[in-house]
């Protein structure tokens, strides 16, 4: 057995405490047999703990991606911050650029997450190219234009400013460049530059007009209404107008509106299994109709990109989908073509997912949210019919009117909370929510216990 330079007896060595760890380490190589039989059970223990630390450190890196992405925003100011040449100032603003890029595609689905809104243009270019690069496009001119005119920082960043922008860019070439163009490509690609600058102007002036209002009604895609409406009558106004001829809707036996069998106008005379399993699909693709986009895989990328943010986000809009696409085709076997298309359910997927960010999540809510997507069917229907002459979309107009009507709703008691501003996403409306009703309540025991006497 080695020795240490100072000669000790047991009982010494014994009562000497472990002062640092170098000393520990140095006493355990040089002996032969372990200095006390625990020691190896110590080591294990803080083996433990240490991989115990580290995922939790994970989970919390993680976690800090979800949600509006707080560590994201915490890295773009610490790089700003810590640049000290001109072009790591610039590499931190391109950083700053790309990130506002995907906050304006994740807002349209009420996202504020960069990972949720790239997720959603990736699902874009995979299911049409020319519509993710339009609404690229529309996004970044959106962006400069807001820039120039010294729009608050804090609504750029966030993506309020150009969500509108990023929309109107990718919905505009999917409807008048499909399969059938109506129009010239160059005459989309310059009504998507001037259009976004538009829509942009719109939004911040309709958004300071609602702002005044108490509570504040927020403003949903309506500038993309407008300006989109406009564009496509513009680009239209040289082609003849064809009325297209109505014919009255054919009588049919309620049992089959719903579960399907017997033959439609609409061709759809396949057995129950098969028609349930298309309305499955169509529920599936409302996602991706949000962008009129026709494609599984953009549809499972933007769920996927709002299960990032908010789980409750994805889970209420693919419901609110699944209310709008089996609610039109029971209403009305013509829709039935629409319903496996996914165009029945974009509409209410937007409603519901609106009412369950607005809404402080609750059983309630989510009631609310469901009916929301019901009344935005029925909105999206009989618009549907009235703009048939005139060959328009409805565009989300319906989301829109049928949202706007339902957050007028409140409740007694706090029944129907409105989630309070700074909004982020869900879960922290609700935690939020659930502390301040823990506070009050223990307020209110605490003045119950000990009250006061004049």
């Amino acid at each position: 057995m080695g020795e240490t330079p100072e000669k000790k007896d047991d009982g010494a060595e014994k009562l000497q405490p472990e002062v640092n760890i170098e000393m520990e380490q140095t006493a355990t190589e040089e002996a032969s047999v372990p200095l006390s039989s625990e020691e190896p059970a110590k080591k294990e223990a803080s083996s433990r703990t240490k991989c115990r630390v580290v995922g939790v450190l994970g989970s919390f890196m993680w976690l800090s991606l979800c949600g509006d992405a707080p560590l994201i925003t915490e890295k773009m100011d610490h790089a700003v911050d810590e640049s000290k040449t001109r072009a790591r100032r610039a590499f931190s603003y391109l950083l700053h650029f790309l990130d506002i890029t995907g906050r304006n595609f994740g807002q349209i689905c009420f996202a504020n997450n960069p990972i949720s809104g790239f997720l959603i243009l990736a699902g874009l270019a995979v299911g049409n190219l020319t519509v993710a690069i339009c609404g690229l496009i529309a996004s970044t001119v959106g962006i400069l234009f807001s820039l120039l005119m010294k729009q608050p920082c804090g609504s750029i960043r966030a993506g309020l400013c150009c969500y509108n922008a990023a929309l109107f860019g990718a919905v505009l070439p999917a409807l008048l460049l499909g399969p059938s163009p109506v129009a010239e490509e160059v005459e989309v690609y310059i009504a998507v530059l001037i259009g976004s600058v538009f829509t942009v102007m719109i939004t911040v002036s309709v958004a300071n007009s609602l702002s005044s209002l108490k509570p504040a009604i927020p403003l949903f895609t309506l500038p993309f209404n407008l300006v989109a409406l406009f564009a496509i009558l513009v680009l239209r106004v040289h082609q003849p107008l064809q009325l297209p001829a109505r014919v009255p809707a054919p009588e049919f036996d309620w049992t089959h509106r719903f579960f399907g069998g017997g033959s439609t106008s609409s061709g759809a005379g396949a057995d129950t299994a098969t028609h349930l399993t298309q309305l499955v699909e169509g529920s599936f693709l409302g996602a991706g109709q949000v962008f009129a986009v026709q494609d599984l895989y953009c549809s499972g990328l933007v769920l996927f990109g709002l299960l990032i943010c908010s789980p409750v986000l994805a889970v209420a809009g693919f419901f609110g989908s699944v209310v709008g696409t089996f609610l039109g085709a029971a209403v009305n076997p013509n829709l039935w073509n629409d319903a496996y298309a996914g165009v029945l359910g974009y509409n209410a997927f937007l409603a519901s997912c609106a009412v369950c960010f607005f809404y402080v999540p609750t059983w309630r809510s989510a009631l609310v949210a469901l009916l929301n997507a019901a009344l935005t069917l029925f909105v999206q229907v009989a618009l549907g019919w009235a703009f048939a002459d005139s060959g328009l979309p409805v565009l989300t107009l319906p989301f829109v009117a049928a949202s706007l009507i339902v957050l007028g709703m409140t409740a007694e008691q706090q029944a129907l909370p409105r989630s309070e501003a700074p909004l982020t996403f869900p879960e922290q409306h609700r935690a939020k929510w659930l502390q301040e009703a823990r506070r009050d309540s223990i307020e209110s025991t605490d003045t119950n216990t000990h009250p006061t006497h004049p």
